[in-house]
Parts: structure tokens; C-alpha cells; sequence
């Protein structure tokens, strides 16, 4: 068991991190981490300064490999993030690769098997597919920086589309979508990949918001529903948080909730949140990514401890935990 060393830990996160509200000390029980393992949420000041990264304790990080299509691995080992794009329409000039691309490099310095960012990597209101390319290509370039393989998800940005109801799909000209298709590599804005784990399936569902149908909603209800039958772990990810003013579209949300799940991952909001009552505690906003925020950049990771349970760690562009971790059971 690792316990925090209180003063310094606080110390360092002031000087670290200025304007981020740094979090008194956990409770010891909190803090507990399997000897060995791949991360120290709790861990005190590095020798010299500033906080210790969360690089690998003297353990193994978790062996595997995920690809594009999926992969197999030891334990499950990710990283999330979402919201990079400018403050303002057309600005192009104002792209965030910077941070980005400093929480990619982070995510690799972490050693983590795969990221998956949770949509809006734009901001472009003039239908120009030249600027949305343009701004596509400053995340990809970016996000290059970091774990080989970055799934992605769909932000209402990657629709251009400002009239009701705000879907964007294959044929119809908008430049948004057209642009962040071209660099998704996948014939639908939504889909669905497996990671087998020594401890059970983790299927990751990847909703596409903002290109919702027919087609999409029975795809939903389907795939969530072979996960209930076939999966042991059943991670959503959408843009739109599942709780609060800016859910979006109601009916996904209440047919993600007629399912097991085991993670609700989200953004839109352009901070970190998580209610550990709404949706059995299970749902986080990760809008981190870089977007004009009051909270400072940094990302998320997911551990898949050896009994099964999912700890999730807020950590800065640095990688530095901050924050209390939580942790959940499979579903």
C-alpha cells in the first residue's frame, strides 16, 4: 500500500500547475495500488522537482497490442481525451497543436496500448473544406506525437451543419464531416472494436453524435445488446456527456442506459467532471484536450487492475496525476 507524502505532493501541484485547483490528499484507502503495478496515482514529489510523472512504477506495464480493428492484450492500459480546436470560428492560426501534442507525447511516455480522443477537432463555420483539411491534418500531425494507434470520435464540430437536426452524413457536401472522415479511415462515423483481455472482451462502442439515424440507432441497440451477452467490459464513448444541460440527442442516452456499461466516456464540455452517483458512478467529461478551457489541459487513463476493476486517473498535459482516482467494477 502507497501512501501520499501530504505536504510536498501539495507543493509540487502548486508549483506545477499554478491555476489548476489541486485536490487535498486522498484517504490512504483510496490510494491503495497493486505492488508493482503500472501507475503510483498517489505517489509523492520526484527528487529535484515538480511531481512524478506517471511513469511505470518498477512493475511492467500491462503487454499487448491494439490496433485500429482491435487487439489483444495483458490488462487494458488506454488513455482519453477530448475537445482540441481553436476558440473561435476559422481560426486556424489559434489551433492548439501544442497542447495536444504535448498530451500525446505524455500518453507515450506512459507507455499506454491506444488513446481515444472523444471528438471536436475543429471549429470551422465557413464550409471551407481547404480550412477543415487544415485543421484535421494540425490534430493528426499532432496527435502523431503520441501512441501509434488513436481512435476517434465525432464532435458536433465535425458537422458544419447549423440547421435542425444538426446530422452530417456520407454525400451530403458538408466539409467538417467530409474532413474528419477522410482522416477516421472507417466507412461509418461510428463503430464498434474488441480488445480481448486475460480477464474477458472489452468492447468499445463509438457513438457518432452528431450523424444520427435509423441506421445508427439500430446499430446501437444492437451492439450494446451482443455486448451484454458476449462482453465482460462495455466502454461507451460519445461526445456529449449523459448527464447535465448538454446531453444532446435523449434517445441514445437512453438506450445507452437499457445496456451494461462499464465506462461512459465524454467531452463537449470543456473540463473534467464525474458524478459518482448518475449512471452508477461509471461516467466522466474529458474535455481536456486543448480547447479554450477553464481547466488546464491533460487527459484521462484507464488501468485494468488484476481483480478486474477499471481505476481511472485524471492526470495533466504532463502526465502527472491530480485529482482522486476512482475506480469501478467490471460492469
Amino acid at each position: 500500500m502507497r501512501f501520499p507524502r501530504a505536504g510536498a505532493a501539495l507543493l509540487a501541484c502548486a508549483a506545477a500547475l499554478a491555476a489548476a485547483r489541486c485536490m487535498p490528499d486522498p484517504e490512504p484507502g483510496r490510494c491503495e495500488a497493486p505492488p508493482g503495478d503500472v501507475v503510483d496515482p498517489c505517489a509523492g514529489p520526484a527528487p529535484g522537482d515538480g511531481a512524478l510523472p506517471g511513469t511505470p512504477d518498477p512493475g511492467e506495464v500491462p503487454s499487448g497490442k491494439v490496433g485500429e480493428t482491435g487487439g489483444a492484450v495483458d490488462r487494458l492500459w488506454f488513455a482519453t481525451t477530448g475537445d482540441t480546436r481553436p476558440g473561435f470560428c476559422d481560426r486556424t492560426e489559434d489551433y492548439p497543436s501544442g497542447a495536444i501534442g504535448q498530451i500525446a507525447r505524455a500518453m507515450k511516455a506512459l507507455k499506454v496500448q491506444f488513446a481515444l480522443d472523444l471528438g471536436d477537432h475543429m471549429y470551422v463555420c465557413n464550409q471551407s473544406l481547404v480550412e477543415a483539411k487544415a485543421q484535421m491534418a494540425l490534430y493528426m500531425g499532432a496527435v502523431a506525437q503520441g501512441p501509434p494507434t488513436w481512435w476517434m470520435t465525432m464532435g458536433n464540430h465535425e458537422c458544419g451543419n447549423d440547421a435542425p437536426p444538426y446530422s452530417c452524413f456520407a454525400g451530403r457536401g458538408d466539409a467538417n464531416f467530409t474532413a474528419y472522415m477522410a482522416a477516421l479511415h472507417r466507412p461509418l462515423p461510428y463503430y464498434a472494436t474488441d480488445v480481448q483481455t486475460s480477464l474477458g472482451k472489452a468492447r468499445f462502442v463509438v457513438v457518432a453524435d452528431d450523424s444520427w439515424d435509423a441506421a445508427q440507432a439500430d446499430w446501437l441497440e444492437s451492439t450494446l445488446a451482443a455486448a451484454d451477452a458476449n462482453a465482460r467490459y462495455t466502454i461507451v464513448a460519445r461526445h456529449h456527456p449523459v448527464t447535465g444541460p448538454r446531453t444532446g440527442n435523449a434517445r441514445i442516452v437512453q438506450t445507452i442506459a437499457l445496456h451494461e456499461y462499464s465506462l461512459i466516456l465524454t467531452a463537449h464540455s470543456h473540463l473534467y467532471a464525474r458524478d459518482p452517483t448518475a449512471f452508477g458512478g461509471r461516467s466522466a467529461i474529458v474535455g481536456l484536450g486543448g480547447a479554450p478551457a477553464t481547466a488546464p489541459p491533460g487527459f484521462g487513463t484507464v488501468l485494468q487492475n488484476r481483480d478486474g476493476s477499471l481505476t481511472f486517473v485524471r492526470r495533466d498535459a504532463n502526465g502527472n496525476p491530480i485529482d482522486v482516482p476512482w475506480t469501478v467494477a467490471p460492469q
